[in-house]
């Protein structure tokens, strides 16, 4: 809602909360909250649906959400699904019904289009990349059973962040291994993936973890000059290191939440710019790399 709010020309008209229904305005107007959504289409016709249930659920409410408003463009929270078939048949649609656009909200917050931008200005100088490390940590152990309710698993949760920052400076073209680190509880991952970048292959690792003791989420990407390109997803900043010293940094003035920023880049280049979020061979591979079955052995 307040990334909206920040968004040229977008207006929200209604919201369903299908738990405990809370009063809601929208640059100081009241917006209808809806118990279902039936309620809300007799009422209503949007031109886009945001749907931000738990992960568990997004098939179907996009179900549900086609159903009663088939005119309407559905934006799902990332991923999709929780399991490959739901997944794909959501992100590639039916020959009833269109393909869902799915928030990567993290590959368009504005530590990775710095970075991006950094990269192509820098590329000669920097050289092809030749290994990339992806970590993302939430504190959610000592409330497992509720965070695996709505978020499925870390990996679920936040391995398909990982993938579509990475996939923005390589190409990701094959999962190699998944295989769960610790305890149950840990609910910690380390996936290993090949990626094409430059028409050179470079392997990226990522690590996803409920076993911390606050959030932590950071993508750094080497070259084969040495020098590293950091992207710290949780303070939004980044970094470059060349022969061991910053030689150059990026950071905000801290007054708009992480989150929000992250939703308000999204929005710009969906709603205003009419940018798609990502093709849907490209949110399909993504989701494939990501809910393939783990790999039976190898567990640590």
């Amino acid at each position: 809602m307040k990334a909206l709010e920040h968004t040229p020309g977008a207006t929200v008209i209604a919201a369903v909360d299908l738990d405990l229904p809370r009063p809601l305005t929208f640059r100081g107007s009241d917006v209808p909250v809806y118990k279902t959504l039936p309620d809300a289409a007799a009422w209503h016709r949007p031109h886009v649906m945001v749907i931000s249930t738990p992960t568990r659920t997004h098939p179907a409410v996009c179900d549900e959400a086609a159903e009663y408003f088939p005119e309407a463009k559905l934006l799902v929270e990332k991923p999709a699904a929780d399991n490959l078939a739901d997944a794909r048949r959501l992100v590639t649609g039916t020959a009833a019904r269109k393909p869902v656009q799915v928030a990567f909200h993290m590959a368009y917050s504005p530590e990775v289009t710095w970075a991006l931008g950094v990269a192509g200005a820098r590329g000669g100088e920097f050289g092809p990349p030749t290994g990339i490390q992806s970590f993302h940590a939430d504190p959610y152990e000592t409330d497992f059973d509720s965070a695996r309710s709505r978020l499925g698993t870390s990996w679920i949760d936040t391995g398909i962040n990982a993938l579509s920052v990475i996939d923005r400076f390589a190409t990701v073209v094959e999962r190699k291994s998944l295989v769960s680190l610790g305890g149950p509880s840990w609910c910690a991952f380390e996936g290993t993936f090949s990626c094409q970048a430059r028409e050179t292959s470079v392997d990226a690792v990522l690590m996803t973890s409920w076993h911390v003791t606050a959030p932590a989420r950071s993508t750094r990407i080497r070259y084969a000059s040495g020098t590293e390109l950091i992207m710290d997803h949780t303070a939004v900043a980044g970094y470059v290191v060349q022969d061991g010293r910053i030689a150059d940094i990026f950071g905000s003035d801290g007054l708009v939440p992480r989150r929000e920023l992250h939703y308000r880049a999204l929005y710009q280049s969906w709603l205003n710019d009419k940018q798609e979020i990502f093709p849907v061979a490209h949110s399909l591979r993504l989701h494939e790399l990501l809910l393939r079955p783990a790999d039976k052995a190898g567990a640590r």
